[in-house]
């Protein structure tokens, strides 16, 4: 089978070639309903340091969020037929017309969750897995710092939660506007105003319950972000950050030992594969009963051969959040 993929041979440069796939006994090939970028996949095409303990296959061939329809199966899979729709959780280079995977990366569409949805279901469950793996408790006070597709799920994930105040903190006027569509009872643009400041005001200086840091990977606000949320969180609170942080920041270690706060990294994609087929089914039934919006944080869509220009398009507009990628 030959597929037509995304290749970056080097940073701010990405190619579609031509490639063979030759199905191995232990994996499926699907024809690719649609693949979409990720924060990871922007900052390799920034030329950023990527940690040496990612997948080697994850880049110069991109696309690890993406799903599509089962059209042969190795002699020794057992798991799938041809004609099955799946969902990708593994970098086997979903930017192309044809991909393959093995077993263990591939999760049957459930019922009742349309393909476009189901082929975010990678990033949606890394998302729904940091609320609920957050510690929200009814009647907390939260932060959400840093809007991407993740933190603005977690806007309204802590709301229907039972968070009894959700304050969201961003750079862009757009994720916020958002986010008050999402249940933020308050908003703070960090270009505009000292977001500690009102913070603590808000909270009569006693600090929020909860602080979720939602800003990593290429973004150049992780450290400031990270340690808004460490000085704005009160003592026993507890400070959960999703995103992979790829290269180190200084972060105040001793708030978090001398005022007793907790420290969560909710990482649903760094565990095993049988711990996140467990949890697959849980975390996409609240998209799929309607509780959540995932609809209106699909920003732009792109036909595959327009890689580049959707990639320069979300290094360029501080305002995207998440940008699709479809066969043409």
């Amino acid at each position: 089978m030959k597929t037509t993929c995304v290749h970056m041979p080097r940073p701010g440069v990405l190619q579609l070639v031509e490639r063979d796939l030759t199905l191995e006994e232990d994996e499926v090939l699907v024809k690719t309903y649609q693949s979409s970028i990720c924060d990871a996949d922007l900052r390799a095409w920034q030329g950023q340091f990527i940690p040496d303990d990612i997948p080697p296959n994850c880049f110069p061939w991109m696309g690890h969020e993406g799903g599509g329809e089962v059209v042969e199966v190795g002699s020794k899979v057992r798991e799938f037929k041809v004609g099955d729709k799946v969902m990708l959780f593994g970098p086997d280079n979903a930017m192309s017309t044809y991909f393959k995977a093995k077993v263990q990366n591939l999760y049957k569409v459930p019922d009742g969750l349309d393909m476009e949805l189901a082929c975010l279901a990678e990033p949606i469950c890394v998302g729904v897995f940091g609320v609920m793996d957050s510690g929200v408790k009814l009647g907390d006070t939260v932060v959400v710092a840093g809007l991407n597709f993740q933190g603005l799920i977690a806007v309204e994930g802590f709301k229907k939660s039972g968070a009894e105040k959700v304050i969201a903190v961003d750079y862009s006027d757009a994720h916020l506007e958002m986010a008050k569509k999402r249940g933020a009872d308050v908003t703070i643009n960090t270009t505009k105003e000292n977001a500690k400041e009102a913070i603590l005001e808000l909270t009569r200086g006693r600090g929020v319950d909860l602080a979720y840091h939602s800003c990593g990977y290429w973004n150049p606000r992780t450290e400031e972000y990270y340690n808004l949320c460490i000085d704005v969180t009160r003592d026993e609170g507890t400070v959960a950050s999703l995103p992979d942080i790829m290269s180190p920041i200084r972060v105040n270690l001793h708030r978090f030992h001398h005022h007793a706060m907790e420290v969560r990294f909710p990482a649903f994609m760094h565990h095993g594969p049988e711990f996140r087929m467990r949890w697959i089914p849980r975390l996409l039934n609240p998209v799929i009963k309607g509780m959540l919006d995932i609809k209106s944080l699909i920003t732009a869509s792109y036909p595959l051969s327009k890689i580049e220009e959707a990639m320069q398009k979300y290094n360029d507009d501080p305002d995207q959040v998440k940008i699709l990628i479809k066969p043409d």
